[in-house]
């Protein structure tokens, strides 16, 4: 059984074509659900774009991403982790 957790990965407008990209190479183990747009801006007329993406992704993929990917571990942010998912690494 594959245990899934819930992510979001928060890039630059810049970005945000590589972790297109990186998403392709995740395969089945990520499911986008969401994507946003978001931006600011200040009174010196400049504006901060950035894309947050929400999905879900096997939780030993999780793991393995924070240990071997820095661009995508910079980006990822767990969600949402199952009440059994935690019991389990719990001693």
């Amino acid at each position: 059984m594959k245990e899934f957790v819930l992510v979001e990965f928060l890039v630059s407008a810049e970005d945000h074509p590589q972790l297109l990209e990186k998403f392709k190479t995740l395969g089945e183990d990520f499911e986008l659900i969401k994507t946003d747009y978001e931006w600011d801006g200040d009174t010196d007329g400049y504006v901060n774009r950035w894309y947050r993406m929400s999905g879900r992704i096997n939780s030993a993929y999780a793991t393995i991403i924070k240990l071997q990917d820095p661009f995508l571990a910079g980006c990822m942010r767990i969600s949402y982790i199952p009440e059994d998912l935690k019991n389990k690494y719990r001693t």
